[in-house]
């Protein structure tokens, strides 16, 4: 495997840029010859089959997301599709952004690791600088499948989320109306940035699988519900798959498809919900009803309001914000 911590190098002359071309020409260009790379379960890569085109699995040249909460498999997942990716004959880019690779867990599922190369960006501007200005050679020939695990987790540390903002509008400490409407934006320009680089990086014929975080919704939905950290504006457009993990029951992990193909599709649809369990080899579907139950798609509500509420303190979903641009309004 190789490992390449360097990211700081990116003014030399040796820096490439990214190419851009257009959606319509790398659509035109890749549609008829675009491979998926298998996730390892069967029926969720028919899942992902919407035209039933014997192109089952995760696209090259399109930008996969997967979310869902701590301990849903997301990693594991990764590891799963990137093991396919080698056994393809393809190269990884595995990078990591605060979670560093299990090399012990890839190893069980595939023993050349020499397909794999792995970088940190364990900071914002790292992981931009990358897919921005990469570096001579990024990604490096016959890479299939880029992984950035995750995708999410370092924009916290960056942005203040919704409950930061008003306490420091209460307190007085933004007075500029035009910096409050700047720290409104640019997380959101920043997400959309990101999107627009992962797809020019996906365009080369390379499936790109980025992991994101999760947070709680309540306001206008009927329960508590799980979105992804990342979301919405350019993002939304340059996201053409999207799967959810979950678990239902201690031992019982679920993939649903929720967008396929640039498509959202309707939540809680049986075909697209594949019920697996995670070995140290990898992914495994299960096979039989009896093993487990489907996911209720209307569970009762077993917790209080107010624990919902203690949940979603840190969501900051674009909604979360419209007390601060009604009080831009009201200060006209």
């Amino acid at each position: 495997m190789s490992i390449n911590t360097d990211l700081l190098g990116l003014d030399s002359q040796d820096t490439l840029p990214v190419v851009s071309i257009s959606a319509s020409q790398s659509l035109k260009d890749s549609a008829s010859s675009r491979v998926a790379i298998s996730t390892g379960l069967t029926r969720l890569d028919e899942a992902l089959d919407d035209l039933d085109q014997g192109r089952a699995g995760i696209l090259r040249g399109q930008v996969a997301e997967v979310f869902g909460p701590p301990g849903a498999g997301k990693t594991s997942f990764a590891l799963n599709i990137a093991s396919q990716a080698i056994r393809d004959g393809g190269k990884v880019v595995w990078i990591d952004t605060g979670s560093p690779l299990p090399v012990h867990r890839l190893q069980a599922m595939t023993s050349n690791l020499d397909d794999v190369i792995y970088f940190r960006a364990h900071t914002l501007p790292h992981l931009l600088a990358l897919l921005m200005r990469p570096p001579k050679g990024f990604p490096p020939e016959e890479t299939s499948l880029i992984v950035i695990d995750s995708v999410s987790c370092l924009f916290p540390s960056y942005f203040p989320n919704a409950a930061e903002l008003k306490d420091r509008l209460t307190q007085g400490k933004i007075t500029d109306k035009a910096q409050l409407q700047w720290l409104l934006n640019r997380k959101w320009n920043v997400a959309s940035e990101l999107a627009t680089h992962l797809a020019r990086l996906a365009a080369g014929n390379i499936a790109v699988l980025a992991i994101d975080q999760t947070h709680t919704k309540i306001k206008g939905q009927p329960r508590a519900t799980l979105y992804p950290v990342l979301a919405g504006g350019a993002w939304e457009t340059n996201v053409q798959t999207r799967i959810v993990l979950y678990r239902d029951l201690p031992d019982a992990r679920f993939a649903e498809v929720t967008k396929r193909n640039g498509k959202t599709l309707p939540v809680r649809t049986p075909e697209l919900i594949v019920p697996f369990r995670i070995e140290s080899d990898g992914l495994y579907e299960v096979e039989t009803k009896d093993e487990i139950k489907s996911p209720d798609p209307t569970p009762s509500r077993k917790r209080k309001a107010e624990d919902e509420i203690a949940d979603s303190q840190d969501e900051d979903s674009e909604a979360e914000y419209e007390w601060m641009e009604n009080a831009l309004l009201d200060s006209n």
